[in-house]
C-alpha cells in the first residue's frame, strides 16, 4: 500500500526466547504466579489477548517507544519486533506497534488478529486504521474500505488515514470518491510525495488526461509528479495501459 503511516503482528508457536509472548522482561516465567502477573501486560499465546487500552505515556514508555520507532524508521522491523517483545505492553501504543510490526515481518494473519483484538477492546481509530491497511494487504478490499471509513469518521483530519482510505477506494474501483479522499490527504499532509502520487493516480483513473491537466494547473504539479501517479494507476490496473 502507498501509505505514509506505519501508514506505517502475533507469532503463534515460536519458542519463548524468540517471541517472549508470556515472559517477564528478564526471561520466561517460571511459575503460575509470575505468569499471572505478566499476562495482562503482554500478548497472550494464540489466540486470546488481554489488550490494554491506556494511552497515557509515561517517560519510561516514551523512551521505549522512541527506540522502536527509530528501528522502524530504519526499516529494521525484525529488530524492532524483538525489542518490543522484551517489554511490558503497558499502553495501547505498544499493542498497536506490535500489530503493525507483525505485518512488516510478513505475519499478516497474526497482524489482523492483533488489530481485531485491539479494535474490539479499545474501539480506537488507530486500530481500525491498522486493520484496514492489513485487509488491503490481504486483498479484502470491501472489509478494508469499511474499517478505514470507520477510522476516518473517528478522526477525519489524519492524513495517513485519508490516504490509505483513498487508496483502498481506488483499488476497489471507486475512483471519484478516491480522488476526493486523496485530495484531502494531499492538503492535510502539505503535499507529501507518496500522497501526491496516489492523488494523481485517482484523478487519472477518474478523468484521464483532462483531469490531470486541470490538476497540474491547479496545484502546479511537475511532469515527474504526473508520471509517478500514472504509474501508480497502471499498477492498480494490473499493468494494463
Amino acid at each position: 500500500m502507498k501509505s505514509n503511516g506505519r501508514t506505517d503482528y502475533p507469532v503463534k508457536t515460536l519458542p519463548c526466547l524468540l517471541v517472549a509472548l508470556t515472559l517477564m522482561t528478564a526471561g520466561c516465567a517460571s511459575s503460575d504466579v509470575a505468569e499471572q502477573e505478566t499476562t495482562s501486560q503482554r500478548p497472550l499465546n494464540d489466540p486470546i489477548y488481554t489488550v490494554g487500552c491506556s494511552t497515557t505515556v509515561q517517560p519510561e514508555h516514551r523512551v521505549e517507544l522512541d527506540l522502536i520507532d527509530s528501528l522502524m524508521s530504519d526499516r529494521e522491523y525484525y529488530a524492532a519486533l524483538a525489542q518490543l517483545e522484551s517489554l511490558s505492553f503497558d499502553t495501547q501504543h505498544h499493542w498497536l506497534r506490535w500489530a503493525q510490526l507483525l505485518a512488516q515481518v510478513e505475519q499478516v494473519e497474526d497482524s489482523a488478529d492483533a488489530f481485531r483484538a485491539i479494535a474490539a477492546t479499545c474501539d480506537s481509530y488507530e486500530s481500525y486504521h491498522g486493520l484496514g491497511v492489513v485487509y488491503v494487504k490481504q486483498g479484502k478490499i470491501t472489509d478494508a474500505i469499511d474499517m478505514l471509513a470507520r477510522a476516518k469518521n473517528m478522526s477525519p483530519a489524519v492524513p495517513e488515514i485519508r490516504n490509505d482510505y483513498g487508496y483502498a477506494l481506488m483499488v476497489g474501483g471507486q475512483y471519484g470518491r478516491a480522488a476526493f479522499e486523496l485530495r484531502t490527504a494531499y492538503e492535510l499532509s502539505k503535499g507529501k510525495a507518496a500522497v501526491r502520487q496516489n492523488m494523481v493516480a485517482a484523478y487519472y483513473l477518474n478523468g484521464g488526461e483532462a483531469a490531470l491537466n486541470d490538476l497540474k494547473k491547479d496545484l502546479r504539479l511537475k511532469e515527474a509528479d504526473l508520471s509517478a501517479g500514472k504509474q501508480v494507476a497502471k499498477n492498480i490496473l494490473g499493468g494494463r495501459p
